[in-house]
């Protein structure tokens, strides 16, 4: 079954916003077996160009079109006039969904909840349990529409709870032989090389794919085709993770802060942080994780010389050395936190982050990250990109990725 997507909205196409709805849609639907998304595309709050993907969608066969964006109050909000006008039908309302909106929202205009209320009169309704945008559903020429808000928190909840379930589940059954394994602490092309006989060995019937990302790289296993059996697809898994389990931290949507949170809580360990380069990004993402409190006690974000010298007590004799981006530096940062936290585990991160400040010896995106215990200090050099963001992410995840080796 072939499935289309069209997202909706200028602010799409003008750079300001990321479509990240399409990603989610077909992530989801990649999930069941038969269902084909082979074409997303993005468009902006034009009824021409609306009205001409529609007609590449339904004259190219496809059995299920997810439409998102452009059903907001505001005159820039096109999508329902275009589909009024495309399939020749008017908009109802839907008195059930608009008397909710009443009650809810007395302090918006009573003309707004009934333009979010409407419907095409074609089509019946879907739930939005989040927002106010009625979503639909409707059936033409054999193909099923599902029009959804381009709120992202408000799509991904119609999708996941009223989709899903009451549309797709009962026609599809869940594709089992797909999964990801999640690593990290190893570039994308080192795990080609210590997988790629693996792999040319296998046959053609489950492809891996590789996905690099600032956590580490994922390794997607898939079947091409349906003469893949269950067993022989977790043979080819197994001998995948033989070759490379000591990188390996998890499967599908597991995340490294979760899973490193797991192991200092089984270990009983804390955890402090003394950040330089990373801005404060490290903690950020340490404390994402509910329940952090309980093993995670604090840092602090010495971005200057002075701070590292008067609260991390760094000899400045050591910084005018060594410099300030340098191994000793990160060691004592590590250890000074851990310290004066009193915490089992101390990391550090130090570096030129970028886009100015290398030099022949040190370049730009030269980072040290430490970790201490009250055994040992280990430092680790990298040099990532020019590009200040990624240096930031990159590094983080590092930091996360050394410490559950450490664990």
């Amino acid at each position: 079954m072939k499935v289309g997507i069209i997202s909706i909205g200028d602010e799409l196409i003008s750079g300001y916003t990321i479509d990240t709805n399409s990603n989610f849609i077909a992530s989801k639907l990649k999930e069941y077996n038969n269902l084909d998304v082979s074409n997303i595309c993005v468009v902006g709050d034009d009824l021409e160009v609306i009205s001409n993907n529609l007609d590449h969608l339904i004259n190219s066969d496809f059995n299920y079109i997810f439409l998102t964006g452009g059903l907001g109050p505001t005159h820039d909000d096109l999508t329902k006039k275009v589909l009024c006008q495309y399939f020749n039908c008017n908009l109802k309302i839907c008195e059930e969904h608009y008397k909710q909106l009443l009650k809810k929202h007395s302090n918006i205009k009573i003309e707004d909840l009934k333009s979010q209320s409407e419907i095409l009169d074609i089509s019946e309704p879907v739930n939005n349990n989040v927002g106010t945008a009625l979503s639909m559903h409707f059936k033409y020429k054999g193909i099923s529409f599902f029009v959804l808000p381009g709120v992202p928190l408000e799509m991904k909840s119609i999708l996941v709870d009223q989709i899903l379930p009451n549309y797709i589940d009962s026609y599809f059954k869940k594709n089992d032989n797909v999964i990801t394994i999640l690593t990290s602490g190893i570039y994308e092309s080192s795990l080609y090389n210590k997988l790629k006989q693996v792999i040319n060995n296998s046959n053609d019937n489950i492809k891996v794919s590789f996905l690099p990302g600032y956590s580490g790289v994922k390794i997607r296993l898939s079947e091409v085709n349906k003469s893949v059996t269950t067993e022989s697809f977790l043979k080819f898994k197994e001998l995948i993770e033989s070759k490379i389990s000591k990188y390996i931290y998890g499967y599908d949507n597991d995340k490294l802060n979760e899973v490193v949170g797991r192991m200092l809580l089984k270990n009983e360990s804390t955890l402090s942080v003394a950040e330089s380069c990373t801005g404060g990004y490290l903690s950020k993402i340490i404390t994402e994780t509910p329940g952090s409190s309980k093993y995670f006690k604090g840092g602090v974000v010495a971005y200057s010389n002075d701070i590292k010298i008067d609260v991390l007590n760094i000899d400045k004799n050591i910084i005018n050395k060594y410099g300030v981006v340098s191994k000793e530096v990160a060691s004592l940062m590590s250890e000074n936190i851990r310290k004066k936290y009193d915490t089992t585990h101390g990391i550090s991160t130090t570096g030129i982050a970028g886009p100015d400040g290398g030099n022949e010896n040190k370049p730009v995106g030269r980072v040290y990250v430490s970790i201490s215990t009250n055994k040992e200090t280990k430092c680790k050099e990298f040099t990532f990109s020019n590009n200040r963001e990624v240096n930031m992410k990159i590094t983080a995840f590092v930091c996360l990725s050394l410490l559950k080796r450490s664990l």
